[in-house]
């Protein structure tokens, strides 16, 4: 039996990046992002805590690639987001941190019960 390293990173590769994200999520822990831009990186991994990017290589060109994997490995979860300005986006608030920070709890909820346990 491994151990889980919850803060592990990956990164998956299809066509569209689209297969990749639907198996990975299959697997408890994995919460796998599909991103075709920097922003929906920076989202995915501040409000959805996603711990694996897919990227399709028929979609996303390779210099847009490396520029939306560097914006998901420099964004925390629960973590404000800046906008492509700069600026710390304006829908953020802290009853958006509070729920994300209780979040994880119901991912695992339901996780266990798709499992049976």
């Amino acid at each position: 039996q491994k151990e889980e390293d919850t803060n592990a990173i990956g990164v998956l590769f299809c066509g569209t990046g689209m297969g990749v994200g639907m198996v990975a999520n299959k697997f408890k822990g994995v919460r796998a992002a599909t991103c075709e831009n920097t922003m929906a990186a920076k989202y995915a991994r501040a409000v959805n805590n996603a711990n694996v990017l897919c990227l399709g290589e028929l979609v996303t060109p390779e210099d847009i690639a490396v520029e939306i994997l560097e914006v998901f490995m420099k964004q925390g979860f629960v973590e404000h987001p800046i906008d492509e300005e700069g600026a710390k986006v304006g829908w953020w608030s802290k009853d958006v941190e509070t729920f994300l920070k209780s979040s994880m709890d119901g991912v695992e909820n339901v996780e266990n019960q798709a499992l049976g346990k």
